[in-house]
């Protein structure tokens, strides 16, 4: 009888833990790293604008609007300068590599102009890519990708890079500087979603000499 009852408690405490991580996942939308490369394929080669816009916003876990109100003096030696909405830190981070061969190719089909924007919007001149036209251009690539219906919103590309810099192995600490982050629990939400950094340490330290032996062996 007791053990009948330790096996149904055992087994409400593992439905009470899978109910809790289904919470969470819900509350932070984020594609899986098959979606996001998915995505990127639905984006014509010859589109360089919008693969250079969802390059970027990815990478860097930019907001629409930081993406919109980037200038040409933000990138620039190998670096994008952010600057963060939302009370969030500004900085300048690398570029990856596929973001400087976007640039190069973006700036050289840019016509030049006086706008001081990196991703203008087409349809007025020198006006910088609006935040509602850098969600539908996300909706519209998202579908055609065939995204999952509630991930058709470009703020998930965020969420994303997040839990991937988790997966990682990323410090909690170096995904917080990335992200712009002012408070550590903002990131620990994406630590809380996933397990793959919790087993990459336990297999680590089954390699390690500096962990004590118990089984008394030399």
């Amino acid at each position: 009888m007791r053990k009948s009852v330790r096996i149904a408690a055992r087994a409400e405490r593992n439905d009470e833990m899978a109910r809790e991580r289904r919470r969470e996942q819900e509350a932070v939308k984020y594609l899986t790293r098959e979606e996001v490369e998915r995505f990127f394929r639905s984006i014509s080669q010859r589109k360089t604008r919008d693969l250079l816009l969802f390059d970027l916003i990815y990478r860097h876990g930019l907001r629409r609007s930081e993406a919109g109100l980037l200038t040409l003096d933000d990138v620039r030696d190998g670096k994008i300068w952010i600057a963060r909405r939302k009370h969030g830190v500004s900085a300048a981070y690398p570029l990856h590599p596929r973001s400087k061969h976007l640039l190069r190719r973006y700036l050289v089909a840019r016509s030049s102009d006086s706008s001081a924007y990196l991703l203008r919007g087409r349809r007025r001149g020198g006006a910088p890519l609006s935040g509602g036209e850098v969600n539908r251009l996300f909706h519209v690539y998202a579908a055609l990708a065939d995204l999952p219906v509630d991930r058709r919103h470009v703020h998930v590309l965020r969420h994303s890079i997040g839990v991937h810099l988790a997966n990682a192995n990323w410090d909690i600490a170096d995904v917080q500087d990335w992200l712009g982050h002012r408070d550590i629990s903002s990131t620990l939400v994406y630590f809380r979603i996933t397990n793959k950094r919790r087993e990459a340490n336990y297999r680590t330290t089954l390699r390690s000499r500096e962990i004590a032996r118990t089984n008394g062996s030399e």
